[in-house]
């Protein structure tokens, strides 16, 4: 997501908020606020009522983030790359570089958050049943009390079986196991994924016409996001599939133009952009060597005033920020690292030495030219 913010690392991953999560941080708090603590806990002033739905809504994140957590953990007890942990308007997502390698790991990963959030529901109980023993004020074992519950829902709601819901993940590795087809397993859980949101629209539907209002509506919406999500992954999956075999020499656009980064802006663009097709440019250090990739994007961001001072290589994406791969590495495997920063770009070297570019379009093209069955030539330009 474009609009993510770095918050530094959790456990050894990147941890990053979108803004979204203000959306979520503003409703849990409203509720709270509006209408659980006042029905559970009247007669107190209504700072008190939001400063105690705040709390709560802020550790309820803080759960969302354990969730997530666990995933990564495990994820990486397991041998598998996480790229990081994100926040934002529907939960948390763990991201990962790489697939679990056996159907016991894809189950112990996917089961990991939900047994956490389980198991917060019943820590978040038993604090409310202790604070209430010893007398603490109402409000404050409403707040845990409802964080027990939402935890619950949270857990429970995820065990749903379909993708990408963690009950999606575990489906796909039982099918896994059982027919031992990941493919095909992973394509059965996002079917599952698709019949589950159909469902959950209808019911939200029949929420809202039976009086409910935003509880059927936000029903609606949670279908709807987890439909298209689920759409979403069976084309990766199906992608992954018509890619099977292809190694990225088959793919990638050979002898790339580059540029030189010591260039300004102003004369990079008037030497290398106007009347060229491409759209991005391995960028040459002083060494000769390739520092980094420039884009089209990140020409134009820089302000028309700026652009007579301001060198390629202050602006470049660094190297080390780039997926690269070598001729030989099978598609397949470089597509998880493919990052939108660079537009689905890669660079592709043999012994340290660029020899091409891998661009969106090339993968498309292939695609297209596997349902005839046929292998794409090398050579075609970026």
């Amino acid at each position: 997501m474009g609009d993510d913010i770095q918050l530094g690392r959790l456990a050894g991953f990147p941890l990053r908020v979108n803004w979204s999560v203000l959306v979520v941080l503003w409703l849990f708090t409203w509720s709270l606020a509006g209408h659980t603590l006042p029905v559970d806990a009247p007669g107190h002033p209504t700072a008190t009522y939001w400063l105690a739905g705040l709390a709560g809504a802020v550790v309820f994140l803080g759960s969302i983030l354990t969730h997530e957590l666990a995933h990564a953990l495990v994820a990486r007890r397991s041998g598998v790359e996480v790229k990081g942990l994100t926040l934002w308007m529907f939960g948390g997502i763990a991201s990962f570089g790489s697939e679990a390698k056996t159907p016991r790991d894809d189950f112990r990963i996917a089961a990991a958050g939900p047994a956490t959030s389980l198991i917060l529901a019943a820590v978040f109980a038993g604090v409310a049943i202790g604070l209430d023993a010893f007398g603490v004020a109402h409000i404050v074992v409403g707040v845990a009390w409802w964080l027990a519950g939402i935890n619950l829902l949270l857990g429970l709601f995820n065990l749903l079986p379909g993708a990408p819901l963690d009950g999606g993940r575990v489906l796909r590795a039982y099918l896994w196991h059982r027919h031992g087809d990941v493919t095909r397993a992973a394509l059965g859980a996002t079917r599952a994924g698709r019949v589950l949101a159909f469902g959950l629209i209808a019911l939200g539907l029949v929420e809202f016409l039976a009086g409910y209002g935003l509880g059927g509506l936000w029903m609606v919406f949670i279908g709807w996001f987890l439909l298209t999500a689920a759409r979403a992954e069976e084309a990766q999956v199906l992608t992954r599939q018509a890619l099977a075999g292809i190694r990225v020499a088959d793919v990638m656009s050979t002898d790339p133009h580059t540029g030189p980064g010591w260039l300004t802006v102003d004369a990079f663009i008037e030497r290398y952009v106007l009347g060229d097709r491409h759209s991005a440019y391995p960028v040459e250090g002083p060494d000769g060597g390739i520092d980094g990739l420039i884009t089209l994007a990140q020409l134009r961001a820089v302000p028309s005033v700026e652009r007579a001072t301001t060198r390629v290589r202050d602006v470049a994406i660094p190297l080390a920020d780039v997926p690269t791969a070598t001729p030989d590495q099978p598609l397949t495997g470089l597509l998880e690292h493919l990052s939108p920063d660079t537009g689905g770009r890669a660079l592709i070297f043999d012994d340290g030495r660029l020899v091409g570019i891998i661009t969106p379009t090339d993968i498309a093209r292939t695609i297209d030219i596997r349902g005839f069955d046929v292998l794409p030539s090398a050579g075609h330009r970026h």
